[in-house]
């Protein structure tokens, strides 16, 4: 019995080491892959002098200044559509706002363009804006230069605060964003201007002058004040100066009396007084000033205008200074005055 169970196994090895009959057909599949967009990238971001790699510490309004990008982009830097950069102060980085923050565009078909160009001081310089030429398009990374002159409103500021980022944006609207000041920064320096409505003023009648000894406030311009429009980057001082002599442009002179107490001035002969205000009296007289301060031929602060903040705008708002008014009047003296029209320099001084 045990060698039948013997023979009966190993019959049953013989048959599992029979090798397997393969049957094979030929086919074959196709096989896709589409190469992914890569977004540019911004790998260097500077603020450079005017004809130099020499980095900006401080910049001045009105002055010509670069922001260099670097960018790049694995599909070449055609492939790249629009280049975003930022000339900004820390306060307020991404809103184009004439005291704060400036926006500049390059494009690849338009080329380069400031992004709010109605009445601003800011400056695309278009001579000295660069971008690689169409033969280097090819190439996987670039230079782009921005020229531009920061605003008159530019804020002032001596410390570092001052910065550039930039945006480069490709065909798919994949982008990368670089700010490249953030730890060395530039200040700016301080800016002052003026100007008026209108830069001659009439005391009195026109026609019939101011009989001696009387007083006459403006009546032209018609408003009966001198609007002034102060530009200030940084907080400053309004002052104001006559001319220590006024006259006909011949030989007649009256002299300016910068002692006498208004509005009851004691005048001696051909002198004269000057008053002025930011308040008309009321309701009396609504075109004098309300309580005249004495104008000397010495500049001296304009009583409330001692300390006042630097100009400011909202985003995306006209660089348009809020207009200060002033009342002002002229005495003459009861002798030594001609019928004739005298005219003398009523200066103005922004100091800051």
């Amino acid at each position: 019995m045990k060698k039948i169970i013997a023979t009966i196994v190993i019959v049953a090895l013989l048959i599992a080491l029979a090798p397997a009959v393969v049957y094979a057909a030929p086919g074959e599949v196709t096989g896709q892959g589409k190469g992914g967009n890569t977004p540019p990238t911004v790998d260097n971001v500077t603020l450079v002098e005017l004809g130099s790699e020499t980095e900006v510490t401080a910049m001045t309004p009105l002055t010509t200044y670069r922001v260099k990008a670097t960018c790049g982009d694995i599909n070449t830097i055609d492939d790249i559509e629009t280049i975003e950069f930022h000339v900004y102060h820390t306060s307020d980085p991404d809103n184009w706002d004439a005291d704060a923050c400036a926006i500049f565009l390059w494009d690849k078909d338009a080329g380069w363009t400031m992004e709010y160009t109605a009445e601003t001081s800011w400056e695309i310089v278009s001579a000295n804006c660069t971008a690689p030429s169409v033969g280097d398009m090819t190439e996987t990374t670039g230079d782009w230069y921005l020229g531009f002159k920061p605003g008159e409103l530019a804020w002032y500021d001596g410390s570092p605060n001052w910065h550039a980022s930039v945006e480069a944006t490709d065909d798919q609207n994949a982008s990368d964003y670089n700010d490249g000041l953030t730890t060395t920064g530039a200040s700016m320096g301080a800016f002052a201007g003026i100007g008026f409505d209108d830069t001659t003023i009439v005391f009195g009648d026109a026609a019939n002058g101011i009989p001696p000894g009387e007083s006459g406030y403006i009546t032209a311009p018609a408003d009966h004040y001198l609007t002034a429009k102060v530009r200030s980057n940084k907080v400053y001082a309004l002052g104001v100066q006559s001319q220590a002599t006024w006259s006909d442009n011949t030989t007649r002179t009256i002299t300016l009396n910068t002692t006498t107490s208004l509005p009851s001035p004691t005048l001696g002969s051909g002198e004269f007084a000057l008053g002025i205000d930011d308040v008309g009296d009321t309701p009396s007289n609504p075109y004098n000033p309300d309580i005249p301060q004495t104008v000397t031929n010495v500049n001296a602060d304009i009583t409330g205008y001692g300390t006042v903040a630097r100009v400011t705008t909202e985003p995306n708002v006209d660089e348009v200074p809020d207009p200060s008014t002033f009342y002002m009047e002229l005495w003459f003296a009861l002798a030594g005055i001609d019928e004739v029209t005298y005219s003398g320099a009523i200066t103005f001084t922004v100091t800051n």
